[in-house]
């Protein structure tokens, strides 16, 4: 798969993504919103369908019962679907909302098969890499242990630190799974073609994101705004590096 190249070498105006993100969740927000509460509300009653089954965990394989461990598998996929599922459809809406096209909810709320795919492998690669990362850091850090007692909590902090890295590395990813039609580790490395230069950007994005989601978490039902509003500025950064601008064309929010 040929990689996504980003079109512009300039680093990620982060004030500009968050602001044309804003604007643009602001212009459909109900629409956004709507889609989050009916596909978040889904993913919720999967994962508490899941845990009444018991989890494949909670019980043990042997202890379960084939019954309950068909009812725990069918819940977890439905939740890891169901969750892609509502990714998939908010960055749909975040591209539709940024070119101020306004998006129909039932046009969002279509099943991308092939992009909720693209989406789980990418997501899956990016894991994958990062527990090996921190299972790396735990077994270098215990045979530190054995020989230095003193210095064996520095590999502990080098993997959280190739790990923040990393996470940074890839703020982009979502939207270049879904929009850019890349998949795991295709995805990855075009990522890390468009924030490797200006990683100190890609970090202060991510922080920028990960505090517009804790203050939904930390509000609950501010949730289904500030998931929509966190995709709306990560496919507008997005469009920052891989979209061509118009002559003319001016930042959403100087419309």
């Amino acid at each position: 798969m040929p990689l996504l190249r980003p079109v512009s070498d300039q680093p990620i105006a982060i004030r500009q993504a968050l602001e044309d993100g804003w604007h643009g969740f602001c212009r459909h927000a109900w629409v956004l919103i709507a889609l989050t509460l009916i596909l978040g509300g889904l993913n919720l009653l999967c994962w508490l369908l899941y845990r009444h089954s018991g989890g494949l965990l909670d019980r043990g394989l042997p202890q379960s019962s084939p019954q309950q461990l068909g009812e725990a598998t069918v819940a977890l996929v439905a939740y890891l679907c169901s969750g892609f599922w509502l990714l998939v459809g908010l960055i749909h809406g975040a591209e539709r909302a940024l070119d101020d096209q306004p998006p129909r909810l039932g046009m969002l709320l279509r099943c991308d098969g092939r992009a909720i795919a693209r989406l789980a492998w990418s997501v899956l690669v990016l894991l994958l890499l990062l527990a090996l990362v921190r299972q790396s850091g735990e077994l270098s850090s215990w045979l530190l242990t054995l020989l230095l007692p003193r210095l064996g909590a520095l590999p502990l902090w080098a993997a959280w630190a190739v790990v923040i890295y990393v996470l940074a590395d890839q703020v982009l990813l979502l939207p270049i799974t879904v929009l850019g039609d890349q998949a795991g580790l295709a995805a990855f490395r075009s990522g890390r073609l468009a924030t490797d230069r200006h990683w100190l950007h890609a970090l202060g994005l991510l922080l920028v994101v990960s505090l517009v989601l804790l203050a939904g978490f930390l509000l609950l039902a501010g949730l289904a705004v500030a998931l929509p509003w966190a995709l709306c500025t990560l496919t507008a950064a997005y469009r920052q590096l891989f979209v061509l601008k118009l002559a003319g064309v001016q930042p959403l929010h100087q419309r």
